[in-house]
Formats: C-alpha cells, sequence, structure tokens
C-alpha cells in the first residue's frame, strides 16, 4: 500500500458569516503518494486556490484536517513541525515574472530559501545551486544577473530551482505552465518530469489543462464547485470517467484535428476520447 506524504482529509473552508457566507470546500479528501504526481484540476473557482492555501497554511480550514507523512496535523502543529513542513513542502508559482524579486541577483534568489531554513554553510549552498542549474540547463555565469534578464521559461527554470535548494519531499506547482507560450511549456513540463525521477520528488500539480495532466501526472483528482467530484489514476479517468463534470472537461480539450472539431460542433462523440481511440493521445 502506498504511504500518503500528505492526507487531506473532510476538509472545508466557509467565508463569511450569515447570509454571505460562501462554503468554498466542501468534504475534500485526497491523498499525495509518496513519489508520485497527483494532478489536481478543475475550472476558475472550483475550490484549488483555497485547498492549496489551506494546505501552505495560508487560510485555516474551517473543518477536517492535514495530515503530513502520517506525523502531525497541519492545524494543530508544534513551532518545530511547522519548520520542518515549511522546509519539505515547497512550491513553484503561477506566474515566473512576479514570483523572482527583480532587485535580487540569481546567486541571491536562490541562497535565500537555504538562509532562511540554516544548516547550509556557503560551500554547500554553492554546491547544490550549481549542481541544480546544471539540471534545467543553466550555469554559473547566470548567477550574477538578474531576473530582468531572462525569458519566461528561464525564470521559471530559476523558480524550481529555488524550490528545491532545500531538498523537499513535496513539490507544489500551481499551474507553472500556464503564463508561457505554448513551446515553453513544453521544455518546463519536460524538465518537471525529468526531475521528478531524476530526485525521487513527490508533486502536486495543479492545472486547469487536461491536456497537460495527462502528460505529467500518475492520478487526478477533479474538483467541482468544492468538492470532489472524480478521483482516480490518469489512464482510467480519461478513459472512462464516471463523472458529468469530468467527461465535460475531456470534451473540452483542444483537439489539433479539424474533422475532429467539426464532429464535435455536430454533436458527435466526445473529441478527446475519439483523439484516444485512434491512439493520437496514447
Amino acid at each position: 500500500m502506498p504511504n500518503a506524504l500528505l492526507r487531506v482529509q473532510g476538509l472545508a473552508k466557509t467565508f463569511g458569516k450569515g447570509r454571505r457566507a460562501h462554503r468554498a470546500l466542501d468534504d475534500v479528501t485526497f491523498d499525495i503518494n509518496e513519489g508520485e504526481v497527483l494532478g489536481l484540476v478543475g475550472e476558475s473557482g472550483s475550490g484549488k486556490s483555497t485547498t492549496l492555501r489551506c494546505m501552505m497554511g495560508l487560510e485555516r480550514p474551517t473543518a477536517g484536517s492535514i495530515i503530513y507523512n502520517g506525523e502531525f496535523e497541519l492545524g494543530s502543529a508544534s513551532k518545530a513541525q511547522l519548520a520542518a513542513y515549511r522546509r519539505d513542502v515547497q512550491m513553484v508559482f503561477q506566474d515566473p515574472f512576479s514570483s523572482l524579486n527583480p532587485r535580487m541577483t540569481v546567486r541571491q534568489i536562490l541562497e535565500e530559501p537555504m538562509v532562511v531554513v540554516g544548516g547550509f554553510p556557503a560551500a554547500e549552498r554553492r554546491e547544490r545551486i550549481l549542481s541544480l542549474l546544471n539540471m534545467v540547463g543553466m550555469s554559473e555565469q547566470h548567477l550574477e544577473r538578474y531576473p530582468r534578464d531572462f525569458s519566461g521559461g528561464q525564470r521559471q527554470r530559476i523558480a524550481i530551482v529555488r524550490a528545491l535548494t532545500v531538498g523537499p519531499k513535496l513539490l507544489v506547482c500551481d499551474e507553472p505552465v500556464s503564463a508561457l507560450d505554448v513551446s515553453v511549456q513544453a521544455q518546463v513540463l519536460n524538465l518537471l518530469k525529468d526531475m521528478q525521477r531524476q530526485l525521487n520528488l513527490t508533486v502536486l500539480f495543479i492545472a486547469h489543462d487536461l491536456a497537460v495532466v495527462k502528460y505529467l501526472c500518475d492520478r487526478l483528482v477533479v474538483l467541482n464547485q468544492g468538492r470532489v467530484a472524480e478521483a482516480g489514476p490518469v489512464a482510467r479517468v480519461y478513459a472512462d470517467p464516471t463523472s458529468e463534470y469530468t467527461r465535460e472537461l475531456l470534451a473540452a480539450v483542444p483537439v489539433p484535428d479539424p474533422r475532429l472539431e467539426r464532429q464535435r460542433r455536430r454533436g458527435g462523440p466526445s473529441p478527446v476520447l475519439a483523439t484516444q481511440a485512434a491512439g493520437e493521445l496514447a
């Protein structure tokens, strides 16, 4: 049985009170198993961001629990446990243009997490930075430059390295390619896939693009209006979705085939499933 690195149980979150109360999450439950890539998907307003904020300790849930590695519950954790959690759970943000401090050099940006966490001598910091930069196709010559000197794809590579410098167990990626051009998206996704395998990372990949999730993830959790609409292995969900909402999401995935697009407009079979049957998404 896989080991659940993070267990979300019965998570609920209500904003406001009385008639103005809005229940953003309602009984959200899922596990993130050690060594896997879990996709968390849904439209805007489905509850992805609220779930993320609760997981990162930025929002306190109204009900439910978040249990880390079977050791402690986030809401009742001690200072020492919270410090360990913040080191073990790192995040790559959506926008590479606003997530890097424009006044800091790449060296300063990458060293900062290790300085904050502590326990990394200067020589070790340098070694870790150079090793990770090499993994993302960058080098020492980039260290004294500023974020403005880099493209969006390069900035996101820097952001990924920053998240990995302290050796996290769980990497949370909040739509990390949605702000990038399509060609650059593919490069960053391939990079994430390679690094996940090389470093044996556990990854939570938050997205609204089901095509991206199918390429990268092992399992999938679909959120709809704050509730889990469907969960399971990616291959099973794509081949045989049990939720009508999931079927609608799959049907909305763009397919680069004019014939299948015309078939969709005429009310034919889902282009995703039709394409899959033709072996084009295998």
